[in-house]
């Protein structure tokens, strides 16, 4: 095993300890003593990297884990007091909300903030509702239940699991997102490079030959990637504006894409795709083709779930990130999957309630959706003026470039009736927002696993996913993504995520030392990403469990 240093050159584990007192957690025997640390509350933090192969958690000092939860979570809980106090009357008239309301959710907030700064134990939760109740069973179980000293993931989620609580008990702030407002403010920031896409997808939607579907496929998923930069929860909630141009930017970030297996997924999609509309059509739930002049008695039965081994459509899923552009990147994606008749449906996972600051719930899916058919945009960029030789005559001036949000409407005119048909299918499973990696899916959730094995390919979307698909485990850099999801495969899995934390898998020989050389924060900025793919699946076979949709009225 390896000590992660953040340069090429790793210190030894005598070094990294050797400013602090001599006790059992500096040992190697402690560092190595397997996947998971035992620290005990008063236990002295490693002023160390999180090692290779451990967990991430807040006990390593110099990982990001640690400065995730000592810097970045209590000021996104102080932006939320400061929204409270600032705008109470705003948010007192559109939730029907008291005084009372706004003081006892900042209590509750301050409360939540400190223990997380101090390294408390977990609270439980308060609110009775079966998935609470989950959640304090999880919380129970846990090995070691502080915030620093659990592992990462599940502290960072049960953080905002908490700050959804302080709002389910308030009376008159059920509903309050607190962070509606920056989601809405940072899409409307947008509108520029939105207008832009949508210009270059219309040239894609027609039919188009097998390399040009192929190459305006690439192009969408690099779209999908770079729109991942656009976070809040990684600048503390500030709003940032888009980048002017996406498509320059898949041009200039180029080499900034450390894996690119967006060739091969275009590939294995679009002939797994082919493949099973054939074998849809040639199944006997199929709804046979009637001959003219025929009518049907009945509908045609849908068969049980459970049952199924073939879903009912070509399907696509996208498990979501961010609202805002990257949620209309992602839109994009799923228009010309269905537009180039590569899929039938595309169903996108959202977090069910507030989430990670800019995470998509079923309501931004909404507003997305809706502000891009009612978009209003307009800038004329004037031309650059072209050097004159001496002795020449001037030529004629370019006439201005004009961006508008014609396409733009039209697009999101199209996805509503996408909503509409079924085309498009918003999906809100409790699983999203817990605190499990994906690994555990089958165990705690085995319906969710189950539907996912209807999908022709899964895409998860950004850092928070990718996490989970790694088990939140720092793995060693080289070891291919396929080993890496340690078994989680109930489709071909994608995944699109700018590099925003401090675990990574598939990576070239050396790249990772040579990285750190250039910037021992790379993982932490974003700037560099993975499109990264495993074709392996699991088959689908017939199980008696019942399927969750209909349980004991089961067909």
């Amino acid at each position: 095993m390896q000590i992660s240093s953040g340069s090429s050159q790793s210190p030894s584990v005598q070094e990294q300890t050797s400013h602090q007192d001599e006790n059992d957690s500096t040992t190697p025997e402690f560092i190595y003593g397997g996947p998971f640390i035992q620290v005990e509350k008063d236990a002295k933090f490693l002023n160390t990297v999180t090692p290779f192969n451990m967990q991430l958690q807040g006990t390593f000092k110099k990982s990001f884990a640690y400065y995730s939860l000592k810097e970045r979570l209590p000021i996104i809980l102080t932006k939320v007091i400061d929204y409270l106090s600032r705008e109470s009357s705003k948010i007192k008239s559109s939730h029907n909300a008291s005084d009372e309301d706004i003081r006892g959710l900042i209590q509750y907030i301050t409360k939540l903030k400190n223990d997380l700064v101090t390294n408390k134990k977990y609270d439980l939760l308060t609110v009775d509702t079966p998935e609470a109740k989950k959640w304090n069973q999880w919380i129970f179980n846990a090995e070691s239940p502080y915030y620093f000293t659990n592992i990462w993931v599940f502290s960072e989620c049960y953080v905002y699991r908490r700050l959804r609580e302080g709002c389910e008990l308030s009376k008159g702030l059920r509903f309050f997102d607190p962070f509606d407002e920056q989601k809405d403010n940072s899409f409307k920031n947008s509108l520029e490079p939105m207008c832009l896409v949508a210009d270059k997808l219309v040239t894609m939607l027609p039919a188009s030959d097998k390399d040009k579907r192929k190459q305006d496929f690439i192009t969408l998923l690099k779209l999908c990637l770079w729109s991942n930069k656009c976070d809040l929860s990684l600048s503390n909630g500030e709003e940032t504006r888009a980048i002017m141009d996406p498509l320059q930017m898949i041009v200039d970030l180029k080499d900034k894409v450390l894996v690119d297996d967006s060739a091969k997924i275009c590939d294995t999609v679009c002939t797994k795709a082919e493949s099973m509309s054939k074998a849809i059509e040639g199944s006997p739930e199929a709804p046979e083709a009637k001959q003219e002049g025929e009518t049907s008695e009945a509908p045609p039965q849908i068969p049980c779930p459970a049952k199924m081994i073939l879903p009912q459509a070509v399907t696509f899923d996208i498990i979501c990130d961010n609202a805002g552009y990257e949620l209309f990147t992602d839109l994009c994606l799923a228009h010309f999957l269905i537009s180039q008749n590569i899929v039938k449906k595309v169903r996108f996972h959202v977090k069910k309630i507030p989430w990670f600051v800019s995470d998509v719930t079923p309501r931004d899916f909404r507003y997305v959706i809706n502000s891009c058919a009612a978009a209003s945009f307009s800038r004329e960029i004037p031309p650059e003026p072209k050097p004159v030789a001496e002795g020449e005559a001037p030529s004629e001036p370019e006439p201005p470039i004009v961006i508008r949000s014609d396409n733009l409407r039209q697009l999101g005119e199209t996805w509503e009736k996408y909503i509409d048909d079924g085309s498009f299918v918003v999906m809100s499973d409790d699983f999203w927002t817990s605190p499990h990696v994906y690994r555990d899916m089958k165990k705690y959730e085995p319906n969710l696993y189950r539907k996912l094995q209807f999908a022709v390919a899964l895409l998860f979307k950004g850092d928070l996913n990718y996490r989970k698909l790694l088990c939140e485990k720092n793995c060693i850099p080289t070891v291919g993504f396929e080993p890496s999801l340690q078994g989680f495969t109930p489709a071909p899995v994608i995944a699109l995520r700018t590099v925003k934390a401090d675990l990574i898998c598939g990576l070239p020989e050396g790249k990772w030392e040579e990285l750190n050389q250039i910037d021992e924060k790379w993982m932490e900025k974003g700037d560099y990403g993975v499109i990264q793919f495993c074709e392996k699946s699991e088959p689908l076979i017939e199980t008696d469990s019942p399927c969750g949709d209909y349980e004991d009225t089961c067909l």
